[in-house]
């Protein structure tokens, strides 16, 4: 263990199957020595991949990183249907598949891209009524589960072997995997199932760049945990830079509204309410906001308007 201290940063963690994200989480805890570590969204046990882990003033950042788009790779088989939506579940349902083309699916996919409505599956981490839902499902309980809405940019067959085929998604926060799997084998009329999904992107963090739970631990161990950690700032990279000038520094660090004249920079394609980065003249990190205008309306409004309204507030340090 290394010695106590804050550690402060995020850590991109390729996290094996059979680890729960909350495992991955107290394995971070005893090699760092610290309480304040959290992960930003959970993966499922049988799911591997991308699991950002913040670590110190980074556990602040979590809700933002959790927000971001993200990419799977995953493996549906078709004609099996289970109680999990997964491969751990008890069959509920077989039925042939031999019938299912590509052309098919293809046809089927189309209609899972763009907002979709799907139904928190019984054995998640959803909470209702103030319990978990996998809480639930292990005693038995069976309740309602309201639909949500989700993005899903893109999604798109990689090889079709069936019964099992492989797809590749491009989605928004809040997407599971194994309900748009069950989605699409009851469109097909053949059932379906979540057999294996990889993680491979999460915001800025890819699977290529991660560490294993075993070399994060080598290097821990080596006296190599700093390195590791990716500053708050860089975390927070997929997000627009809107740049500030010098003299409303202040104004920013106190959280106040920030006027379109001290605005030296507003990217193009913001829309109203887009969450951006707050940089400062030097480029470092003041504050996240919430744009409050579009891109196409900046040039021309009045410079007193207020431009951007900060959620998070930094110390220009970050």
């Amino acid at each position: 263990m290394t010695n106590r201290r804050e550690w402060n940063g995020v850590i991109n963690v390729n996290k094996s199957a059979g680890m729960t994200s909350h495992d991955v989480v107290d394995v971070v805890r005893g090699l760092y020595g610290m309480r304040r570590v959290g992960h930003t969204g959970t993966l499922d046990p049988r799911g591997t991949g991308v699991l950002p882990i913040c670590l110190g003033r980074a556990t602040k950042i979590a809700q933002y990183l959790m927000a971001a788009d993200k990419e799977y790779a995953l493996t549906m088989r078709l004609g099996v249907t289970t109680d999990t939506l997964d491969a751990d579940g008890k069959v509920v349902a077989e039925k042939d598949w031999s019938g299912v083309t590509r052309e098919q699916l293809e046809a089927a996919l189309v209609r899972f891209r763009g907002e979709v409505q799907q139904i928190p599956p019984l054995f998640s981490a959803k909470k209702v009524q103030g319990e978990r839902l996998y809480r639930l499902a292990r005693k038995g309980q069976v309740v309602e589960r309201a639909p949500v809405t989700v993005m899903i940019y893109e999604v798109k067959c990689t090889a079709f072997e069936p019964p099992e085929v492989d797809l590749w998604v491009r989605c928004g926060k809040g997407m599971y995997a194994r309900t748009l799997c069950d989605d699409i084998g009851r469109d097909l009329s053949c059932g379906a199932h979540l057999a294996r999904l990889t993680r491979t992107r999460s915001g800025r963090f890819e699977v290529k760049d991660a560490l294993t739970v075993a070399e994060l631990t080598e290097r821990v161990q080596g006296g190599r945990g700093e390195e590791v950690l990716i500053p708050i700032a860089e975390a927070l990279a997929h997000l627009p830079a809107v740049r500030v000038a010098p003299e409303a520094t202040a104004a920013v660090l106190h959280g106040g509204a920030i006027a379109a004249a001290a605005v030296v920079a507003f990217p193009p394609d913001i829309g109203k309410g887009t969450l951006v980065r707050v940089l400062g003249f030097r480029r470092q990190l003041l504050a996240l906001a919430r744009a409050a205008m579009d891109s196409a309306d900046f040039a021309t409004t009045d410079p007193r308007r207020s431009a951007l309204t900060p959620v998070r507030v930094f110390s220009g340090a970050a």
